[in-house]
C-alpha cells in the first residue's frame, strides 16, 4: 500500500535489528539465523491494558475510529454535530484511541517512504513494544516469514467470505494465515469526461470511451494519440499526468518474483513499463516526469483539478484519500438536489475497468506473540482483527461512508446490485455510476502469487531512477546503473538484473 496518503509507501535498509545477544536476526537480503533465544523467550515491554499499534499513517485508525462495532454514535451524546465513532470506541485523543472495553490503542506512525517504517517497525519489534501492525502487499512476505506475526487460526478468524489474493498473501509455506485486512484493492481507469468530449466530441459517450479505454493497450495508444493531435498551445491536454501512474499495471503482471532469495532479476513487464512511459513522454502524451509528478508530487495532485488530463489510474483508497480531494470539494446533497460549488460536477469523471487487470497495495493487521501475554489486550485484539476484517455489517459501513472496497464477497456483491442514486455507494463521487460492480469484476483476478521481498524497494527506486531518462537528461544505461546503485544500498542484494533489455 499503499500511501503517502497523502500517503501511502516504502524500502528496506536495516531489516531486524540485533539489539541483544541471543535473539533473532535477520539480515536485509533476507537470510536469518536463530541463536539460543526463542521467540516464546520473549517477553511483553508494553503498558498494561494498552494495544502499541504501528502504522504509516492513520488510514486503518480512522476506519477503527468511526466503525469499530458496526454501528455509530456521535462521539459527544449532547452535541448533534459532534463526529461520529464506532460503536465500540469510547473516545479520540490524537493518537490515543479508547474502547469501550477500558483498553487503550497508542498508535505509532512513521511515513511509509523510504525505509522509515520498517526501520523504525524492526527496531521496536526486536524490543518487544509491538502489539499490532500493519503491512502492505509490497513487503509482507517479509514479515510472514518472521517470527513476529501470530496465526489467526488461534483468534478464531473465518476468512471464508475473503477474496482469496488477500489471503494467501499472508499464508505461510506450512498454511497459516498471519494477517488479515478489511479491503481489496482493484484497478481501474477514472477518465475526465471534459477532456474526453475535448477529443472526441459528440462521441464521447460513456459507452464509446469504455471500449476505448477498456479494450487493449494498443486501443488505449490510440486513445493517447488522438488526445495529443487535440492538443494545442492554449488548451494543452495529457492522457497521463505522471510517469509512475500507471506503474502498477506492469508490476501486477510480473512473470516471476523480482527476489529469488540471492539476486534481483527486474521483470520484463516493468522493464516493459520504462519503454512505455518513454515512449509516451518523447511523443508528449504525459504532463510532466519530473520530481513534481510523481506519485504523490505536488503537481502530481493538483494537476488532478486541471481538466487537462484524460485518465486517473485508481483504486477504491486511492478514490477516497487522493482523488476526491485533489479534484475538488463538490459534493452532492440530497436534500438539495443539486451540487455544491466546486471542481466536481455531473458530467465530471466516469470509472471504467481499463485494458489491464491490476491492484494497488492493500493493508494488512497482524498481531505479534507478545502482544498475547496479556489476556485483557489479547481478547481486544482478537475482536478488533475479527470485527473489521470479516464482519459483514462492519464492513458494509465502511464502504458505504468512504467507497472502500471491502474484503467480504458477500457485501461487496451486495453493494454492486445496488441501483446508483444520490445517497447510495458510489453517486456523490462518480455521479450516477455505482463502482462496485467494475472492482469486483477486476478483484477476482488479482494475483499476488509473485509477490517476494524487496518489491516496495524495487518499484520506488526504479521509478525516481528513471524520471531523469523520460525527461531526456539521462541515458537509459546511466538510469540503469543509478537504479542498480540504490536497490544495492537499500536491500544489501548485490546482484541486479533485468529480464530484457530497456534499448
Amino acid at each position: 500500500m499503499k500511501k503517502t496518503i497523502s500517503g501511502v509507501l516504502l524500502a528496506l535498509t536495516a531489516v531486524f535489528a540485533l539489539v541483544a545477544c541471543g535473539k533473532k536476526k535477520t539480515t536485509k537480503s533476507g537470510d536469518d539465523t536463530t541463536k539460543e533465544t526463542t521467540k516464546k523467550d520473549r517477553k511483553r515491554k508494553g503498558i498494561a491494558s494498552q494495544i502499541n499499534f504501528y502504522c504509516w499513517n492513520d488510514e486503518f485508525k480512522t476506519r477503527l475510529n468511526a466503525y469499530y462495532g458496526g454501528e455509530q454514535k456521535l462521539s459527544n451524546p449532547d452535541n448533534p454535530d459532534s463526529d461520529k465513532i464506532g460503536k465500540n470506541v469510547k473516545s479520540v485523543n490524537g493518537s490515543v484511541t479508547i474502547l469501550e472495553t477500558g483498553t487503550k490503542i497508542q498508535w505509532t506512525m512513521y511515513t511509509n517512504e523510504g525505509s522509515v517504517y520498517q526501520d523504525n517497525l524492526d527496531m521496536a519489534l526486536e524490543n518487544d513494544m509491538v502489539d499490532m501492525f500493519v503491512l502492505e502487499a509490497d513487503y509482507a512476505t517479509k514479515y510472514v516469514k518472521s517470527e513476529f506475526v501470530i496465526d489467526m487460526s488461534t483468534i478464531g478468524l473465518d476468512t471464508s467470505k475473503q477474496y482469496g489474493y488477500t489471503v494467501d498473501v499472508v499464508t505461510t509455506a506450512d498454511k497459516k494465515v498471519v494477517g488479515s485486512s478489511w479491503q481489496a484493492t482493484p484497478g481501474a481507469i477514472v477518465y475526465n469526461e471534459a477532456v474526453a468530449t475535448a477529443v472526441y466530441g459528440t462521441d464521447a459517450t460513456y459507452a464509446n470511451m469504455k471500449t476505448k479505454l477498456s479494450t487493449s493497450k494498443a486501443e488505449f495508444d490510440n486513445v493517447a494519440a488522438a488526445v495529443k493531435a487535440k492538443s494545442t498551445e492554449d488548451a494543452p491536454l495529457y492522457t497521463l499526468i505522471g510517469p509512475d501512474c500507471w506503474f502498477r499495471t506492469y508490476e501486477n503482471n510480473l512473470e516471476a518474483k523480482m527476489y529469488d532469495g540471492s539476486k534481483i532479476t527486474i521483470d520484463k513487464n516493468v522493464i516493459q513499463w520504462i519503454k512505455d512511459t518513454k515512449d509516451y513522454a518523447t511523443k508528449g502524451y504525459i504532463q510532466g516526469v519530473s520530481d513534481d509528478y510523481k506519485l504523490w508530487g505536488g503537481k502530481w495532485g493538483s494537476a488532478m483539478a486541471e481538466d487537462k488530463a484524460l485518465c486517473v489510474f485508481t483504486c477504491p483508497w486511492f478514490t477516497d484519500f487522493c482523488l476526491t480531494g485533489n479534484r475538488g470539494k463538490g459534493k452532492f446533497e440530497a436534500d438539495e438536489g443539486d451540487y455544491k460549488k466546486g471542481d466536481w460536477k455531473p458530467a465530471g469523471m466516469k470509472i471504467v475497468a481499463g485494458y489491464s487487470s491490476w491492484f494497488w497495495g492493500g493493508t494488512w493487521l497482524t498481531a505479534t506473540p507478545v502482544s498475547q501475554q496479556e489476556s485483557t489486550i489479547k481478547t481486544d485484539i482478537a475482536n478488533i482483527i475479527k470485527d473489521m476484517t470479516t464482519n459483514k455489517a462492519t464492513l458494509l459501513l465502511i464502504s458505504k461512508g468512504t467507497l472502500d472496497f471491502t474484503n467480504n464477497v458477500d457485501a461487496m456483491t451486495e453493494l454492486a446490485a445496488v441501483e446508483a442514486a444520490p445517497g447510495n455507494a458510489g453517486y456523490s463521487t462518480f455521479f450516477g455510476q455505482n463502482p462496485y460492480g467494475i472492482y469486483a469484476a477486476a478483484v477476482e483476478k488479482a494475483d499476488l502469487s509473485k509477490a517476494s521481498d524487496f518489491d516496495q524497494q524495487i518499484s520506488e527506486k526504479i521509478q525516481g531512477a528513471f524520471r531523469p531518462y523520460f525527461a531526456g537528461s539521462k541515458t537509459a544505461a546511466a538510469a540503469w546503473d543509478e537504479f542498480v546503485k540504490d536497490v544495492k544500498a537499500a536491500t544489501s542484494v548485490q546482484t541486479i538484473e533485468k529480464a530484457a533489455e530497456i534499448e
